[in-house]
Order: C-alpha cells, then sequence, then structure tokens
C-alpha cells in the first residue's frame, strides 16, 4: 500500500528480490495542473508497467475492500506513504501483520511530514524506522531503525530521495528478518513521542523577525517544493536556495546589499540571509542575482501580505 513518490523504491525493490505483492492499495487518480488532466498516483504508474494488479478505492476500510483483501489471504501488508489510517479490521488480516515505513527515527516526528521538520529543527541526522502497526498512529512496535546524517546542504527534495532509497532495503531486511522469525520489535516509549505537522501556507511563510539560521532551514525544509515564500513589492517569492551569512543589520526583512554574480542580502532577526535562488510570481526558478537586475530592489523590504 503507498501513494506517493516516496514509495517508488520500495516497490521496485520488492520486485527485484523477487518478492512482488499480490495486490497494489494506491489511492484514486486525481486531477492534477492547470489543465485538471486525471492523474496516476507514482504508485500505480510502476505497479502497471510491472503488470501488477492495482485497486484504489475511496476508503480502504469499507467491507468491500475488507473483502477483496481477505480473499488474499496475504501472510504480510506492506505500507509506505499511504496516506490514509489502517482501521483495526485490516490490521488483523494478514498472517504476520502489517508493517510501515516512516522517515524518521520514531517515536521522534510520528505524523505526516517527518522529513521537513527535521530540517526545520536543524537536526543534525535523521533516519527511517520499519515499524509493526496499530490504530495509534506511528505507535507500533519497531522492528529496526536505520540513522542518516543530514548534510547542511541537504534540502527537503534530497533528503526524501535519501531516505526513500534506505527505507527501501530497511524493509526488506525487515520482511527477512520476519520470514526467519528472527525479528524482536521493541515498543516506542510514548513519553519521547513528537509529531510533525502538515505543511500549511502559514508554515511556509518567512516570518523575518527570526534568525538567519532558523530561516534557512525552513527554506531548506521546502525546497524544491512547496517551498517558502514572502512577498516583495507585492508579489509573492519562493526562495529556494539561501545561505546565513555573519552580516549584521539594524533592519529586518530589508534587502541591504546586491553581491555580485551571487545574489541578494536581506536582513533579519540575527544576522542577514544571502538568497541565492527563487522563483517570482507567475515565472521559473531563477539566479536571485538576475532577477536583481530586472527589478529594483535594493532597499526595498519583504512584506508580510501583498
Amino acid at each position: 500500500m503507498g501513494t506517493s513518490e516516496f514509495a517508488v523504491p520500495l516497490l521496485k525493490k520488492l520486485i527485484q528480490d523477487h518478492k512482488k505483492p499480490q495486490l497494489v492499495i494506491t489511492q484514486p487518480d486525481r486531477k492534477r495542473g492547470r489543465g485538471q488532466k486525471l492523474s496516476y498516483t507514482p504508485i500505480k504508474e510502476l505497479a502497471l508497467e510491472y503488470d501488477l494488479e492495482v485497486y484504489q478505492p475511496t476508503s480502504v476500510n469499507t467491507p468491500s475492500s475488507l473483502d477483496k483483501i481477505q480473499a488474499l489471504k496475504p501472510d504480510l501488508l506492506v505500507t509506505a506513504a499511504y496516506g490514509k489510517i489502517l482501521r483495526k479490521k485490516i490490521l488483523n488480516i494478514p498472517k504476520y501483520g502489517c508493517i510501515n515505513l516512516h522517515p524518521s527515527l520514531l517515536p521522534k516526528y510520528r505524523g505526516p511530514s517527518p522529513i521537513n521538520w527535521a530540517i526545520f529543527h536543524g537536526d543534525s541526522f535523521t533516519g527511517t524506522s520499519v515499524f509493526y502497526m496499530k490504530r495509534k498512529m506511528d505507535a507500533g512496535d519497531i522492528i529496526l531503525q536505520s540513522r542518516l546524517s543530514i548534510q547542511p546542504n541537504d534540502n527537503y527534495g534530497t533528503l526524501f530521495k535519501k531516505l526513500s532509497e534506505k527505507g527501501a532495503h530497511d524493509v526488506l531486511e525487515a520482511i527477512s528478518l520476519i520470514e526467519r522469525g528472527k525479528d524482536s520489535p521493541i515498543p516506542q516509549n510514548d513519553r519521547y513521542a513528537t509529531y510533525s505537522h502538515l505543511i500549511t501556507r502559514a508554515t511556509q511563510q518567512i516570518k523575518w523577525h527570526k534568525t538567519a539560521d532558523e530561516i534557512n532551514n525552513q527554506i531548506r525544509g521546502l525546497a524544491p517544493h512547496p517551498c517558502a515564500f514572502s512577498y516583495l513589492k507585492g508579489k509573492e517569492i519562493k526562495i529556494l536556495k539561501a545561505v546565513p551569512t555573519e552580516r549584521e543589520h539594524s533592519s529586518v526583512g530589508r534587502i541591504v546589499e546586491i553581491e555580485k554574480f551571487v545574489g541578494f542580502l536581506v536582513s533579519t532577526g540575527y544576522r542577514s540571509l544571502l538568497v541565492k535562488e527563487i522563483k517570482p510570481q507567475g515565472k521559473s526558478a531563477m539566479s536571485a542575482y538576475a532577477y536583481s537586475l530586472g527589478t529594483n530592489i535594493l532597499n526595498e523590504e519583504f512584506t508580510d501580505q501583498p
């Protein structure tokens, strides 16, 4: 069971290791883009490429979905980035239970956005967890975990890719342990649980009174999509790449300097941020310096409203 791009390396790995699933369950096709064309989920595209049966219920917890899964008499149900909560009746169907891949070192960062929040908080490492599912979200007993360093130049996109690929290997290792009866699941300590909340427009909007480091972590944690943003001269500017500096300025949110061939410097609550890559409203991504050449922005201030 999976939907997003995060689950693709796992399905590929299962296929390569001769563990083709009997059934691939993914969310329904959705309309996307300006043309509102119906698009397959990334998991459906891969499943069809390998002639796997695909099932796309509006709700996987309905009696008809339960009947379909029960009819297969599965040994194990594997999920990754499916996007829906499974009820107890489904969790009880497989002979050996249901396992899930989560991109954090549980119980830290339970919830939907663990990769983003690890970067937001400036963590130096994160990891993956494979665990037995139970009704409470991301709270099941852990089969195995592996740690991954977060590099200073990592953003959401690069860390997403690393964790999805690492997680695919971890799930296969967990399956091997289960097959050999060597799994020793460890209960999570709920006292240490933290939660990663959904990414909203409020999460994306830059507050320039924060420090340069904090804002840079926000930018990294949202790049290359959906991106951190602010308003300049009445228009939305998405910021894709920046670097904290040690330079200080008495203002907040003002473009205080244009650095030739590099970008522009914005004052923050503590030190300044060198903005290198942006996406202006209605335009493609471009270098911040190139943008400064076409628009007079020196001494302009970023604002909270258009």
